[in-house]
C-alpha cells in the first residue's frame, strides 16, 4: 500500500504543478498539460497504484475528479463509478453515498451521459434519509431534462426499461 500512495503522491504532484489544487484549469493549462504528456503519465501512476490497492475507492475516485477538472468527463465517469461501486461493497457512505452520487450524476450530464446521471439520481434520492438533498437532485434533474428536451426524463428512462421483457 505504500508503493501505491508514492504513485497517487507523483500523480497529483503532476497535476497541481499544472492546475494548481481545487482549481479548473484554462483552456491552455489543459493542452499544455496534454500536450507535454502529463496525463498519460497520471493515467499510468494511477493505474499503477489501483493494480496495488484495489480496494482503494479514494484513488479512482480522484482520478476521476482530476478528469472531470480537465474536462475528460467520459473517463472521469468510469473512475467515479468503479469507486462508488469500491466504497459501496466496503460500505464506506462517504464515498458511495448520496453526494457521490450527486457529483457522478454532475459528470454524468456534462457528459451527456443522461441515462447514467438518472440513475445516479435516483441512488442519490434512496440514500437521502433527511431528503436534505432534494433542491439539488431536483435542478439536476430539470438539467437533464432540459438537455433532452422532455420535461420527465425520469418517466421516459422507466418507460423504455419497462420495455425490457421480465
Amino acid at each position: 500500500m505504500a508503493k501505491a500512495e508514492q504513485l497517487v503522491g507523483e500523480a497529483d504532484e503532476l497535476l497541481v504543478d499544472a492546475f494548481g489544487p481545487g482549481e479548473w484549469p484554462e483552456a491552455e493549462a489543459i493542452e499544455r498539460f496534454l500536450s507535454e504528456g502529463k496525463l498519460d503519465r497520471v493515467l499510468a501512476l494511477y493505474g499503477q497504484a489501483m493494480r496495488l490497492d484495489a480496494a482503494e475507492p479514494a484513488y479512482p475516485w480522484n482520478l476521476g475528479s482530476a478528469m472531470n477538472r480537465l474536462g475528460l468527463n467520459d473517463l472521469a465517469l468510469g473512475f467515479l463509478t468503479r469507486a462508488i461501486h469500491l466504497a459501496a461493497h466496503q460500505g464506506q457512505n462517504e464515498w458511495s453515498g448520496p453526494d457521490a452520487q450527486l457529483a457522478l450524476a454532475e459528470v454524468a450530464i456534462d457528459a451527456g451521459e443522461y441515462d447514467l446521471a438518472l440513475t445516479a439520481l435516483a441512488h442519490a434520492r434512496a440514500g437521502d434519509q433527511q431528503n436534505g438533498r432534494e433542491t439539488q437532485i431536483g435542478k439536476l434533474l430539470k438539467e437533464v431534462g432540459s438537455e433532452q428536451d422532455d420535461p420527465s426524463p425520469q418517466a421516459s428512462l422507466v418507460s423504455l426499461l419497462q420495455q425490457l421483457p421480465a
